[in-house]
């Protein structure tokens, strides 16, 4: 055995640990793009499911709201929420909600007391607005 064999055979040794080593973080940086990719569509849909439950409370605030001036006979009963928007006021707790009718919109303002929007004792009315003719209702 020469010399210039053992230099091949620890030559061919070396080649086969790079070729591992290439294998191996090539396999390495592909799984690592696939969790990104995995875990960037997670946060969209968290995203996603984060706004629709916002838009599910919105809704079921502001209905509960109008439900409290139609139970006051404020405004009609046919009266539907012009927008699923609700507007935060300086006072912790206080909501406004916009509601319409094909001939009036009306704007209602409420205090949030707990957190049980099936309970009437939960909407302490504000104040109702009118478009155009202002004040329905104004709580001292």
């Amino acid at each position: 055995m020469t010399e210039t064999d053992a230099d091949m055979r620890g030559l061919r040794r070396e080649w086969l640990a790079a070729r591992v080593f290439a294998i191996v973080g090539g396999l390495l940086v592909i799984a690592i793009c696939v969790l990104v990719v995995i875990s960037g569509g997670n946060n969209q849909a968290r995203v996603q499911q984060a706004a629709l439950q916002r838009h599910e409370m919105t809704v079921a605030l502001c209905s509960a709201g109008l439900a409290s001036a139609e139970g006051f006979a404020l405004v009609p009963a046919y009266t539907k929420l012009a927008s699923d928007i609700v507007q935060t006021r300086s006072v912790a707790g206080r909501y406004t909600c916009f509601a319409q009718t094909d001939a009036a919109k009306y704007q209602i303002t409420f205090d949030l007391m707990c957190k049980n929007l099936d309970d009437p004792k939960c909407i302490n009315l504000f104040s109702v607005t009118q478009d155009g003719t202002g004040s329905i209702y104004q709580r001292r």
